[in-house]
């Protein structure tokens, strides 16, 4: 029994130590595991803060929210989980003031480089001359002389106005000079147009049943006066069909050179300039001029042979078409529109629009429709060579091939085409030739 017990103190001390030892190990490990962890969170949260601060990197973090460097590195708010919801959107700059940018000035106040604009006054008024105007009624009107404004449009004789002339009226005695200067250019600039033309082309029509001088004339958008000084027409009122027309391509007349031309001559003749016989006819100079040679003149219209009696036949008078004062008398005027010397074919009577035009005497309508420069036109033939227009009107009350009696309404007055004003433009024409109205009306 006594050499036993040995055996089992030695067993118990050996027990012990090994249990000492095995606790020393497990804290050893402790240690470590303790430190590793602190390392590792100090690199976690190191890398944390680079994330707040742009990087790419996306996680869910599981943090407490008693962690303070979150809020401080700008980080979102949290998702219900405590970790980061990258999907929220970015915190919002706070909103400048902009009362405290020192750049702003207040609203009234200009700024340093803003640019200030003024109305400029206009140097000139533009008056059209109106029906029994003077230039002594204008200047009232305008508070400018009867001399500044006789100056500045540079009027020959400032007591005689024509009804459609323009003036430039200066605002200032001060603006005259530069109202002067605009006249002159706007004069010169007419002439030049006046002066240029293409060169004349022409071609061929066939007459149709039922046409007429008119038709053909509204056809090709240019003046009866045209096709009448293009052709040989014994009777411009008898067309047949088959007959041959030569149509240019822009207003004027065939002119035969006689023995004792000169360009000058012929130009001065019809009212046209030199340098635009030479263009249409692609002449160099006044020398190739030779008797016997047809040339193209531009604008110009046949010579009027005024037929000085009454109608013939069934037709002894025609009565007044509409009521109203004359504006414009037949014979040789200056065109208000142009400028340019020219034959009025016709006597204008004012009217106000709408009111009703009617026919002169019994006859057919031969012409219902629009007429280049004489807008809407009614021409009516009366037979035995003679025909009626009436022209500007604002509404045609016929059509073509009707038959009307003396007195019948076939339009209302207006001022279609190339007018100055509301008015009734009227023509009685023997054989294609214009004829005083007044001789003729009762």
């Amino acid at each position: 029994m006594l050499e036993n017990r040995p055996t089992e103190n030695n067993w118990d001390s050996s027990g012990r130590s090994h249990f000492f030892i095995f606790i020393a190990l497990l804290s050893i490990v402790a240690v470590f595991f303790y430190v590793a962890a602190g390392r590792r969170a100090n690199s976690y949260f190191g890398s944390l803060g680079e994330f707040a601060s742009g990087s790419s990197w996306t996680a869910a973090l599981v943090v407490r929210e008693s962690i303070s460097p979150l809020s401080s590195v700008g980080v979102g708010p949290l998702d219900e989980y405590g970790g980061l919801d990258v999907n929220d959107p970015p915190p919002l700059e706070p909103e400048q003031n902009e009362e405290a940018d020192p750049r702003m000035g207040s609203e009234n106040e200009p700024q340093e480089n803003e640019i200030e604009l003024k109305e400029e006054l206009p140097q000139w008024f533009e008056h059209t001359v109106q029906k029994g105007e003077t230039l002594s009624t204008i200047s009232s009107q305008y508070s400018i002389s009867i001399e500044e404004i006789a100056r500045a449009n540079e009027l020959k004789d400032p007591h005689r106005l024509n009804e459609g002339q323009l003036l430039l009226i200066p605002t200032s005695s001060q603006n005259v000079f530069s109202v002067l200067e605009e006249v002159r250019r706007r004069r010169e600039e007419r002439e030049n147009r006046l002066k240029e033309a293409e060169p004349v082309r022409t071609e061929e029509y066939i007459i149709k049943e039922g046409d007429s001088l008119w038709s053909v004339a509204n056809t090709y958008n240019l003046d009866i006066n045209t096709i009448f000084g293009c052709n040989e027409l014994k009777n411009p009122h008898l067309l047949k069909p088959g007959m041959k027309l030569r149509i240019p391509n822009q207003d004027g007349i065939f002119y035969k050179v006689k023995k004792g031309d000169t360009l000058e001559g012929i130009a001065k003749r019809f009212g046209i300039y030199q340098e635009t016989i030479l263009s249409a006819n692609a002449m160099s100079d006044s020398s190739s001029l030779v008797v016997g040679m047809e040339i193209f003149l531009p604008r110009a219209k046949p010579p009027v042979s005024l037929d000085k009696g009454g109608p013939s036949g069934s037709v002894r008078s025609f009565r007044w078409p509409v009521s109203g004062r004359i504006n414009s008398g037949f014979g040789w005027r200056r065109d208000p529109l142009s400028g340019r010397r020219n034959l009025h074919t016709g006597i204008d009577i004012k009217a106000p629009i709408g009111r009703t035009v009617r026919a002169a005497a019994s006859g057919r309508v031969v012409h219902a429709g629009w007429m280049g420069g004489y807008g809407r036109t009614v021409v009516i033939d009366h037979g035995n060579g003679y025909t009626t227009l009436y022209a500007h009107c604002s509404a045609l009350l016929v059509k073509r091939g009707q038959r009307v009696s003396s007195g019948d309404a076939v339009g209302r007055v207006g001022s279609s085409g190339r007018t100055t004003g509301p008015h009734l433009h009227f023509e009685i024409r023997s054989n294609g030739s214009s004829v005083n109205p007044l001789k003729l009306l009762r």
